[in-house]
């Protein structure tokens, strides 16, 4: 088979390391198929190494642009592709190449902060997407039923392929988590938060269970946060640091490595990578439990309504402060990591594109 994928996300957090994990992971365990990989022209240099069964193609087109409808479907046609698989949900409205589609999530439709020109785009594409594909990928069963219940979507042509976790993740030496402390200006022994201020990601909540925690405790941020969205912190700012996004993979696992736990608070998740990664790393995790985060991490976290700001401030004490509960949280954490593979995504996604031809 010839199979093209837009790769143009390649560069965005989660959706990100869903492209980057996936098409390192086809290319290392598929010795059979042609790759063509549709890239931003700012990412070109990324792809100067890649194995001869893979064609790379300049996609100038912007995401979420009226010309990608037009650009990836003359280009499929014209590549001879046989499947075309579209990572997100904007399967471009033209393509008559047999399509496969993967959703993370449907958040903007279930999270009224979105306003109404984003949720209402949302909602035409994927259900456009979900209505023409060959077949659609989802994350998490989670996402498949919404899916279904929103979109009227059938069953049979819906595959759940979990995320991988936190493979490529693992506890950092002393000499790196040191080093990377150093760098942001913190102590080990800090609370963490991996993500965003987007509404969904419920940053209010670390700042609620900062107030809640004793005068020692400390927030790390790591995410884009605004100016703006800081100000939630207001009395307690001394006792948080933001370190901003685009941090190396490395740098990331000695973050985790270095934390008494992680918080991961959010009203909505198609998968939620962090708290996998964190296990990884041996850092046990205080998480919400709405959406899909029961379905990801069972018994492995504590779990707490993402509303319960008390009961999250009781938790991350609790990991760090109780030698037995802390013990206990880091073993089933490492025990549920091993359930998530990228080799395992990678040959899962295979078998589905082999079920579209």
């Amino acid at each position: 088979m010839r199979i093209g994928i837009d790769i143009r996300k390649i560069n965005d957090t989660g959706i990100g390391r869903y492209i980057a994990s996936l098409v390192e992971n086809l290319l290392r365990v598929d010795d059979k198929n042609e790759y063509v990989l549709f890239f931003d022209p700012k990412d070109a240099e990324k792809f100067d190494d890649l194995k001869t069964r893979v064609t790379t193609i300049i996609e100038p087109s912007g995401k979420y642009s009226v010309a990608e409808h037009f650009s990836l479907p003359s280009k499929a046609n014209r590549l001879g592709l046989d499947i075309f698989h579209a990572p997100h949900y904007v399967l471009p409205f033209f393509m008559k190449v047999p399509s496969v589609v993967t959703v993370h999530d449907v958040i903007h439709l279930l999270d009224p902060a979105f306003g109404l020109p984003a949720r209402e785009y949302a909602r035409f594409m994927i259900r456009s997407a979900v209505t023409r594909a060959r077949r659609v990928i989802t994350v998490s069963d989670y996402t498949k039923r919404n899916l279904i219940g929103l979109f009227n979507a059938t069953s049979e042509k819906i595959r759940v392929i979990p995320n991988g976790g936190g493979d490529g993740f693992a506890h950092s030496s002393d000499d790196a988590i040191k080093k990377t402390a150093d760098k942001y200006g913190i102590t080990p022994g800090y609370y963490l938060f991996v993500g965003s201020d987007r509404p969904h990601k419920n940053l209010k909540a670390v700042a609620e269970a900062l107030r809640l925690m004793g005068d020692d405790s400390f927030f790390v941020v790591a995410g884009r946060v605004s100016d703006d969205s800081k100000k939630l912190f207001a009395g307690v700012e001394g006792r948080v640091r933001f370190i901003g996004q685009n941090i190396e993979k490395g740098e990331m696992a000695a973050l985790y490595s270095g934390a008494s736990a992680l918080l991961f608070p959010s009203f909505h998740e198609g998968f939620g990578l962090p708290p996998l990664e964190a296990m990884a790393c041996g850092t046990p995790v205080v998480a919400s439990n709405a959406s899909c985060m029961p379905e990801i991490l069972g018994d492995s976290a504590v779990m707490a309504d993402p509303l319960d700001y008390r009961s999250m401030a009781e938790g991350l004490a609790k990991l760090k402060n109780d030698p037995a509960y802390r013990a206990d949280y880091i073993a089933k954490g490492r025990e549920r990591v091993r359930a998530y593979s990228w080799e395992k995504v990678a040959r899962m996604t295979l078998e589905v594109y082999e079920a579209c031809v």
